[in-house]
């Protein structure tokens, strides 16, 4: 087999090592293991605008609680609404 230097990010995440060529893999054998949401806490990203984000943490500041509660209040709140177990 012959080796080959990769250059620019793909030499950065490979940290300077040399990658061996092959064959091409089909799509099923290069797809990673997922590894995102199997613990026991999830992380989620919310996009909000700057105008969005003042008035929801001016709303968190006045209740005395955190963007966190703020939110799962709101979503229990709808889970309750639809006759759904809240959070």
């Amino acid at each position: 087999m012959t080796t080959k230097k990769n250059f620019g990010f793909e030499n950065f995440t490979n940290q300077g090592r040399e990658v061996e060529e092959t064959t091409p893999k089909t799509p099923q054998q290069t797809a990673p293991t997922r590894r995102k949401a199997k613990g026991a806490t999830v992380a989620l990203t919310i996009r909000l605008s700057k105008e969005q984000w003042h008035r929801v943490h001016e709303l968190a500041r006045n209740e005395g609680i955190s963007f966190q509660d703020l939110a799962l209040q709101g979503l229990s709140k709808i889970f309750q609404e639809k006759g759904l177990k809240d959070l």
